[in-house]
């Protein structure tokens, strides 16, 4: 080979060597890329995703709503009058602000004892169908108001003791209410419509005894009535019975005196006869 094509050969060689070390590299920054966007799910899929987690939530979260409307609005009328006290923010009080025994009690009790002027505009077909069936349990006060309002509506008890599927256990089953304690007031039904406001059958709304849809009928529509009677002015809290002064009995005391003396004088007197020396 000659010089010439030696030195070719070289220079080829070289060029590609050196075309090999200089040539830019050529990197993807993967590390840059733009997000591939995603296809969006279907509408339906999210809609079915929604409600399932509201429907799970809602088996979470427990509901604060009384099965009767009625009775939520009563509680609710209760609490704008100052009856209850002012729930605290822990969910437990509003959840069991309209099932709680112990603060509705003693509120329906205090708005008996203002309101006694409305047990008489309660329709007594209502009060009838409410405490025709029997009594809404065995305490002794459910019972003895019960039993008043059925005097006071001239009911039979015996005839409604022999229907009452209580009757068995019941201690004042066919008892008679004497003349003075049968003297109905508001504070009776309010009692009697608390008590099955609160049964665990209206709570739960499971399977109930004949009878018992009529009863809750003219229980909530005696809550609506309550409601809508409760918005006129309290009447004026009942005076206590005022007691004989001292005075009172002095002149009680002489006017007897004085009838008995000209009683005396006007009888004739006869042999034998005398007086009594005071």
């Amino acid at each position: 080979m000659s010089s010439a094509s030696k030195l070719t050969l070289y220079g080829i060689g070289t060029a590609l060597f050196r075309t090999r070390r200089t040539a830019p590299v050529s990197v993807t920054p993967f590390l840059f890329f733009k997000p591939i966007p995603l296809p969006r799910p279907p509408r339906f899929l999210l809609l079915r995703d929604s409600s399932s987690s509201s429907a799970a939530a809602a088996e979470i979260l427990p509901s604060v709503d009384h099965p009767w409307p009625e009775w939520v609005s009563f509680v609710d009328r209760l609490s704008t009058k100052g009856y209850l006290p002012k729930p605290s923010s822990s969910s437990d009080d509003t959840v069991s602000l309209y099932t709680n025994m112990n603060s509705l009690k003693d509120a329906c009790l205090s708005f008996s004892r203002d309101r006694y002027d409305l047990f008489k505009l309660l329709p007594t077909h209502d009060i009838q169908a409410v405490v025709d069936g029997g009594c809404p349990n065995l305490l002794r006060k459910a019972v003895n108001s019960a039993k008043r309002l059925r005097a006071h509506l001239q009911l039979d008890e015996g005839d409604v003791c022999g229907a009452c599927n209580l009757r068995s256990s019941c201690d004042r089953a066919y008892v008679i209410l004497k003349d003075f304690e049968t003297d109905a007031r508001t504070i009776d039904i309010v009692r009697i419509l608390l008590f099955y406001a609160l049964d665990p059958l209206v709570l739960s709304s499971g399977d109930k005894p004949p009878g018992r849809e009529v009863i809750e009928s003219s229980a909530r529509k005696l809550l609506s009535q309550l409601i809508e009677l409760s918005e006129s002015p309290a009447p004026a809290p009942a005076s206590a019975r005022s007691k004989p002064t001292a005075q009172d009995a002095v002149g009680e005391g002489q006017s007897l005196s004085v009838t008995t003396n000209q009683l005396f004088k006007d009888a004739e007197m006869k042999k034998g006869d005398w007086m009594c020396p005071k």
